[in-house]
């Protein structure tokens, strides 16, 4: 059944109505011109059908389905009766900087429950989004996907209390890829005023590119096309051909990187203007609530590609070089002694120095300048593949934060099945989805005493499994070592590193 129209900056739009929700689908906030800025749409008149996803942004698997053009869109999912404005999650999807969409979250469930208003977007990925080609005769191609996500937080504020949202309670939020985005984007001043709590959920270690890195990835990228002499002829060329360009490119330059991977926000000076870490501890954000969280084994996943992910051995050779080969040695031999039966010590040792420990560096920045911040980790090995076979790995808490109890959703793009629930899935899942919906709805993520807000000296981490609970962060053999090794200083050398 159809809603009613409902007014937005650019037009009414008509969704769907089922179970005491209303859900509006593939709205477009924004079109764009190939290497330029978004810019508002075309304005309407007339009720526009939004009863159906937008076009996937173009990348590797969707080429052929894909709308360059038109894919700047977003998702939103609201109660139909609610006595006051709700809060507003609004999430950015990862992927690699390269994959994915708003099509693979479900917000139902959780606007039900919260009861909050979801909203999922699309932003341009890979070269599309993230190619920088302002020092190339293309101004304004900087930062493109971050800029589309300033267009759509934007048109958000500005919209969303019509779909029964509050716009001073929007909670900007992300996983992986997204979390990294929600990261540089909580720091710009295009964005203050428009969010008023940030979640970052699995955000890698190097959340951020350096500008040389980036020139050099498009200059790779341009020679691969044979347009060094012409840049601009990139604006035109094939998208299979583009793809296949940078895919080679990405092949050739992924171990030279610190993140191994081509792609991310950068540091252009124009658009992200300072380090984002250096904003956090300033104290710019203390007034912004942060959650941050991450997968127990976050290094499983790709360790177990074929082949391993670059970032595996760049994480080794950025360690190797912060501490020594004999600093190498060392922490390797204590993860060896330390290890769970079931668990790769090789890996733990990875996803510490990869996930863990930059996100527990961020925690006391932010911490340290007066904000307030929760940190978590997510132990529960959902009954859903990858899951299953690897553990808690990469993704593990993004399964179950989107499950419609009790079961997973599919996830069209990524063409991942979901699937029934067993009872530790729903226990853990439900747990998860409370403390989400809570800390959108007031801040925090629980209440004091269950989980108390990450400061020094005790340091606590959550813990989501079964059951959950509260270890403090640094005690134990491994964080003696770090600390002894002199990690912090070195961490910094690190993300400084490549």
């Amino acid at each position: 059944m159809l809603t009613k129209a409902v007014p937005t900056t650019h037009g009414p739009v008509v969704g769907t109505t089922q179970a005491g929700m209303r859900a509006f689908k593939g709205v477009p906030f924004a079109i764009a011109r190939r290497f330029a800025r978004a810019t508002p749409p075309v304005a309407w008149t007339e009720p526009r059908p939004c009863t159906d996803y937008g076009p996937y942004a173009p990348q590797p698997g969707h080429l052929d389905h894909a709308d360059e053009a038109a894919c700047l869109s977003l998702n939103i999912w609201t109660p139909i009766e609610a006595d006051r404005p709700l809060p507003v999650l609004f999430f950015i999807h990862g992927g690699a900087f390269v994959t994915g969409g708003g099509a693979d979250y479900d917000g139902g469930f959780l606007a039900k429950h919260g009861p909050a208003v979801i909203v999922t977007i699309n932003y341009r990925l890979g070269p599309l989004g993230f190619l920088q080609l302002h020092r190339h005769d293309l101004d304004e191609a900087n930062n493109l996907a971050i800029t589309d996500a300033l267009a759509a937080l934007g048109w958000v504020h500005a919209n969303i209390a019509n779909f029964g949202g509050d716009p001073d309670a929007i909670t900007l939020s992300g996983q992986s890829a997204g979390a990294s985005m929600v990261i540089a984007l909580a720091t710009l001043p295009q964005a203050s005023g428009k969010f008023s709590r940030a979640l970052a959920l699995s955000a890698p270690g190097r959340t951020i590119m350096s500008a040389d890195h980036a020139d050099e990835v498009a200059r790779r990228v341009l020679d691969e096309l044979e347009m060094t002499r012409d840049p601009a002829a990139i604006a035109s060329v094939a998208l299979p051909k583009l793809f296949a360009a940078v895919e080679r490119v990405g092949r050739r330059l992924a171990d030279e990187t610190e993140s191994g991977t081509v792609f991310g926000p950068v540091l252009d000076g124009t658009v992200i203007a300072r380090e984002p870490r250096d904003v956090f501890a300033d104290g710019s954000l203390r007034d912004i609530p942060l959650w941050l969280g991450s997968c127990r084994d976050e290094m499983v996943m790709f360790l177990k590609s074929t082949p391993p992910a670059a970032m595996i051995r760049t994480t080794e050779r950025n360690v190797r070089a912060a501490f020594g080969d004999a600093g190498w040695e060392r922490l390797l031999a204590y993860y060896r002694g330390s290890a769970r039966l079931d668990e790769d010590p090789y890996e733990a040792l990875l996803s510490d120095a990869f996930w863990h420990r930059p996100m527990a560096d961020l925690a006391r920045l932010h911490a340290a300048a007066g904000g307030a911040v929760w940190l978590s980790r997510f132990d529960h090995r959902p009954a859903l593949e990858p899951f299953l076979s690897q553990g808690p790995t990469h993704g593990a808490d993004n399964a179950c934060l989107w499950a419609h109890l009790p079961d997973f959703i599919d996830r069209p793009i990524l063409k991942r099945k979901g699937g029934p629930m067993t009872p530790a899935d729903i226990d853990v899942a439900a747990r998860f989805q409370t403390s989400l919906l809570r800390f959108v709805t007031s801040g925090a993520p629980d209440i004091a005493e269950a989980w108390p807000r990450f400061e020094l000296p005790k340091e606590p981490l959550a813990i989501f499994g079964q059951p959950f609970h509260i270890v403090p962060l640094n005690e134990g053999v491994r964080s003696r070592l770090w600390a002894e090794l002199g990690a912090s200083d070195n961490d910094k050398k690190m993300r400084e590193a490549g």
